[in-house]
């Protein structure tokens, strides 16, 4: 299949799927002779894994190594499953920190709408500026 159905089906944007090929993230797809890109179900599953990791908000760089893992032939050894655990551990650590600070803002602009029209006190966002 060609470019656009391979975006269809995998929910990746043709530019994103350009872009991967060009940065190495995904090989070289098959080409005709006129230059076409030529997609079979392999890379189908692999862009859609590739989208599915970006929505989880894993970097570029963790997906090239995510990707080495799950199309190793050995990816369910214990060695490459604590490469992923780790991965996703530390997805899971900056989500917890993104939460947290999350939080600290949600904390922040909740003082500051108590805080409105009390005259006895300063406004607690413009304090800080």
């Amino acid at each position: 299949m060609r470019i656009q159905e391979a975006a269809r089906q995998s929910g990746v944007s043709v530019t994103t799927i350009r872009y991967y090929e060009q940065i190495g993230l995904l090989n070289a797809v098959n080409r005709t002779a006129a230059g076409y890109r030529i997609f079979d179900a392999h890379d189908i599953r692999l862009l859609a894994f590739l989208r599915k990791a970006r929505d989880l908000g894993f970097s570029l760089d963790d997906c090239r190594e995510l990707l080495q893992l799950v199309t190793a032939s050995n990816r369910h050894s214990s060695a490459l499953t604590r490469r992923t655990r780790r991965l996703a551990g530390k997805r899971l650590a900056e989500i917890d920190a993104q939460i947290e600070a999350l939080r600290r803002t949600r904390s922040l602009v909740k003082l500051h709408i108590d805080m409105l029209g009390d005259t006895e006190h300063e406004c607690p966002v413009s304090d800080g500026i």
